[in-house]
């Protein structure tokens, strides 16, 4: 069986939407006084999307190589890592869709604004998309330029593209939407374990336990950390503990390395996460040329409800450290100092050192009668001086 034969439904069912609905487009616009056509922009790739084995995806400012090693489509440029096989499907399938429609211009001084010049120009806002297959057949390359204006009637929208080599620019029917930047190929989310599901989270430094928490929540449905063991000074700082607990909710990661590349330091700081269904997951951090990078560990009993969850998590970071995003940095690095605060307490009412008058039985606190002097509070002037005058 073809490894790649799940592009098979994906791109032919999008080509054949299309194709029905061709003849129409074309009497739509039959009172234009150009020739129209209505037919494959890249017939090779329609016949041969299965066999695509390498893509190459160049910007004005970003290049990327995908290819189909080891089972799975891999990120040349970033040592191998895995691409999100949906996003490949998704591009595939719908360059091979595009259809021709409207020859356009073919001076290179008017490609610009369609945003179909060579992705070497200045300035410029195309992309190029090269698709080939493992024994190097181009089944497709095209500069993909901006969107029309002038097909927001079809359900299906059009946009300029241009073969790189040729003069002539289209109209195509049919869009490429591509992922906004060349790491975005990847699957840049490689933790979510949204808040509520963490039950505990403890904070090691140089291997020792500095900071240990549990989830409570009250009768009211709030719920707030609390330290373990219990503390008659301090308690937990529940907004900053909670704003630590919130590195590991959709984190995507900025870049990437191999484990082996980057000389991780010795007992690094490690956060510890325990959810209510089972897993465990260890987050060691440490600042490495002025970013913080982070590798991961998930851990569940396999009859665990998390077990899968683990699962997940493990296949995206096993062997692999990652830079964390600048937002997500601080969240990782908050000092301990910052996670426990002094308890607040609150007088009894009646309470030796209090100042006034004993309980009244049914009203609470003490009472100061009116004109009674407070202990230690210097006396009020009467107007006029001490006669009243």
């Amino acid at each position: 069986m073809n490894p790649r034969s799940f592009l098979i439904l994906a791109g032919l069912t999008a080509v054949a939407v299309v194709a029905a609905g061709g003849a129409t487009l074309v009497q739509s616009r039959v009172g234009a006084d150009v020739q129209l056509y209505d037919e494959p922009m890249f017939p090779r790739l329609v016949e041969r999307a299965n066999d695509a084995a390498k893509i190459t995806y160049r910007t004005a400012m970003e290049s990327a190589v995908i290819e189909f090693k080891d089972g799975a489509w891999r990120f040349t440029d970033r040592y191998g890592y895995p691409v999100a096989t949906s996003n490949i499907r998704s591009v595939i399938a719908a360059v091979a869709a595009l259809r021709k429609l409207e020859p356009k211009t073919d001076t290179p001084a008017r490609y610009a604004s369609l945003a179909v010049e060579d992705v070497t120009a200045e300035l410029a806002r195309s992309r190029e998309l090269i698709v080939e297959a493992a024994d190097g057949t181009v089944l497709a390359s095209v500069v993909l330029g901006r969107t029309s204006g002038t097909m927001t009637f079809d359900p299906l929208g059009g946009m300029y593209v241009r073969v790189p080599g040729d003069a002539r620019a289209w109209l195509v029917r049919g869009t490429v939407a591509l992922p906004p930047s060349a790491v975005d190929w990847m699957e840049r989310q490689i933790v979510h374990v949204p808040g509520p599901d963490i039950k505990t989270l403890q904070i090691k430094e140089n291997g020792q336990l500095v900071l240990n928490t549990e989830k409570e929540t009250d009768q009211s449905g709030v719920s707030r950390y609390q330290l373990v063991p219990r503390d008659e000074k301090i308690q937990a700082a529940d907004s900053a503990v909670k704003q630590v607990a919130s590195s590991v909710v959709s984190l995507q990661f900025e870049d990437l390395r191999p484990a082996s590349m980057l000389q991780f330091p010795n007992n690094p700081r490690e956060l510890i996460f325990t959810t209510f269904d089972g897993m465990t997951l260890s987050a060691e951090v440490a600042e490495i040329q002025g970013k913080t990078w982070a590798r991961f560990k998930a851990t569940a009993a396999p009859n665990a409800a998390g077990a899968e969850r683990a699962r997940q998590i493990s296949a995206a970071t096993d062997g692999w450290l990652f830079q964390m995003p600048g937002f997500k940095a601080p969240a990782f690095n908050r000092p301990v100092a910052e996670l426990t605060e002094n308890k607040v307490t609150t007088p009894t009412p009646g309470a030796p050192g209090t100042i006034g008058l004993p309980p009244i039985p049914g009203l609470g606190g003490r009472l100061t009668p009116p004109g009674a002097m407070v202990p230690g509070a210097p006396p009020i002037p009467l107007p006029g001086g001490a006669g009243g005058r």
